[in-house]
Parts: structure tokens; sequence; C-alpha cells
């Protein structure tokens, strides 16, 4: 296979074991070239400049940050980039939907077969979109944004504060309740618009605009 086809691949996976297995299978492919791994996502950041990978396979939880805005930051800098993304467990469609507006390619779950890993690595390497079968490809009308209008009013108070970083104590002061209610409202959020981590229903306000509301 011609240098250009080759698939220049940066490894971002915090635990040693998981990354060296997935590579020892990886590698077995001649038209895969590893040009650097990393354990978080501030090191891979600083080497992707040198290493200029086309694919970037990144786990979903690192021990620094969150591959999601690890990949976002990424793109910002290297928007040909593919990203994709290894997740602990099957993504919603309310998920992929954010992943999909943050410039992920494709999403991955650990419990999937390396090989469907790998045919998704291939798939994306010049760009396109791959949504695997276990997913659900999301609506025209993203479902988090239905869910969204579908919150109380204060859940969506909540979601708006959450959304500019206020710490919970703060929330909890401003809304006159207690702490523990304002875990309640987001853990109920969360259900509600399907995400698990705040990084995303950050990016979700933001792309929506509904963090700058009062």
């Amino acid at each position: 296979m011609s240098e250009l086809r080759r698939v220049r691949l940066y490894v971002t996976v915090g635990q040693r074991l998981l990354r060296d297995s997935l590579l020892f299978q990886i590698l077995l492919h001649d038209d895969v070239e590893l040009v650097g791994e990393s354990e978080t996502g501030v090191d891979t950041l600083n080497r992707l400049n040198l290493a200029r990978p086309g694919v970037l396979l990144i786990e979903e939880n690192l021990r620094d940050n969150d591959g999601l805005t690890i990949a976002e930051s990424a793109l910002s800098v290297h928007p040909s980039l593919s990203v994709l993304l290894i997740s602990d467990t099957p993504v919603s469609s309310a998920r992929m939907a954010i992943y999909l507006e943050a410039g992920i390619k494709a999403v991955v779950s650990k419990d999937q077969p390396i090989q469907e890993l790998i045919k998704t690595l291939f798939y994306i390497r010049n760009g396109q979109v791959y949504v695997g079968n276990w997913q659900q490809p999301p609506a025209s009308a993203p479902a988090a944004l239905e869910a969204y209008q579908g919150l109380s009013g204060r859940e969506r108070e909540v979601a708006q504060l959450m959304a500019r970083r206020v710490p919970v104590r703060e929330i909890a002061g401003q809304l006159g309740v207690s702490c523990k209610t304002v875990h309640s409202y987001k853990d109920r959020i969360f259900v509600k618009l399907g995400f698990e981590r705040l990084p995303e229903l950050i990016l979700f306000m933001q792309r929506h605009h509904h963090g700058a509301a009062a």
C-alpha cells in the first residue's frame, strides 16, 4: 500500500496494558504506522504537531481530562484529523450527536471485538463518519435538544449555571437550596438529556446558546 494510504496513528489510552493489547492487534496491519502514543490528554496535545497523525485513537476517560475535550482541542488546531473515541459503554443517540458535532468521526465501545475497532479505524482514515450497528444515528433535531425543552424551569436554571462552571456550593447559595438538592437536579438533568459527564452538558449548552440565558 502506498505511503499516501498508510494510516498514521496516534493512540491515547491511559492504561498501558490496554494500550499495548490494542496496538499488538492493530500493528499486525502493515498499512498502519504508529506515530505516537500517550497516556494523558495534555501530553497528546503537546505531541500532535510533531507526530502529524491522520487518525487519533483516544480513550473517553483519561486521568487528566476527557476524550471529548481533548478531541475538540486537537481538532481546533488539526481540523483534518480523524478522531476515533473508545467509550467505556455503548453511546446513546444523544451522546453520539454531541460527539459528531464536536468533529469526532466514530465511537467504539470497549466491549466490542477488536475487529470492529480496526474496521472503524480504516473506515474513518479518509475523513468519513462511521456509525456502527450498535449505535443509533442522531435525528435531524438532536434528542438532547428536544429533551432540554422538556426540563422544568428550575432544572434549566441549574443546567445553565452548571454550563458556566459555577460550583455546586455557589449554585445552592444562589437558589437557596442544599448542595444535595443541586446534585439531585444535576442527576435528573443528565438522565433526561442522556449525558454522563459535565463536559457533554457544557458543550451542548454552548452549541445551542442556552448557557448564556439567565
